[in-house]
């Protein structure tokens, strides 16, 4: 099991458990307000929580976020602006080689920007940019908060295209957050609902 999560509770969520298998995917959906953000920030460790949260069997309890391995990406890209593609790669990275950023950018078809900054970058090039610094050093486990939302639909389901080839082939563990039901049922191997803090239905899309 590379996440098992047991009698969480924080903000809204109230004594909550989950696991989920090495490689899959499990969306979570559910209205605003129903503890879907508040699930991945205590995953991430950016807010306090009852219970316990292990990770590749390694407790992430008393860790920092910066301890825990596993990344987080919403629809801020944080991606630094005096930073070049590979600057930012390089912050993710420092010991990825000039040659092993650009293999990665050529996946997400975007190596000809590796030396632009952010400001010079569209929304889906940004996004993609920030899919990379990702990958760059991939994680255990991928919290996904609704990073798509703000796209056009066409680079939207290329971006999800993308992000299942590279998920597979870097075999990571990933929740995603999510309204659009297409979306889950393209990228997640299970869905799940929450409603005011309560897993309320479990099936596969």
């Amino acid at each position: 099991m590379m996440l098992k999560i047991e009698h969480l509770s924080a903000g809204i969520l109230r004594n909550i458990s989950l696991s989920v298998e090495a490689g899959e995917c499990v969306a979570i959906v559910g209205e605003s307000g129903s503890g879907k953000t508040t699930l991945l920030n205590a995953i991430a460790g950016y807010i306090d929580y009852a219970g316990t949260i292990r990770l590749a069997n390694q407790s992430l309890d008393n860790l920092a976020p910066w301890q825990r391995n596993c990344r987080y990406l919403n629809q801020r890209l944080y991606l630094f602006p005096h930073k070049t593609v590979s600057g930012n790669l390089a912050l993710a990275n420092p010991d990825a080689t000039f040659e092993a950023q650009t293999a990665l950018l050529e996946k997400l078809k975007i190596a000809h920007l590796i030396n632009r900054y952010s400001h010079q970058l569209s929304g889906g090039e940004q996004q993609r940019a920030a899919f990379a610094r990702v990958l760059i050093n991939p994680p255990n486990l991928l919290l996904l908060d609704e990073p798509f939302s703000s796209l056009d639909w066409q680079t939207r389901v290329h971006i999800w295209q993308m992000l299942n080839a590279l998920r597979q082939e870097y075999q990571m563990t990933t929740l995603l957050v999510t309204h659009e039901l297409k979306e889950a049922e393209y990228l997640a191997n299970r869905k799940i609902s929450l409603k005011q803090g309560q897993f309320i239905d479990k099936d596969t899309p």
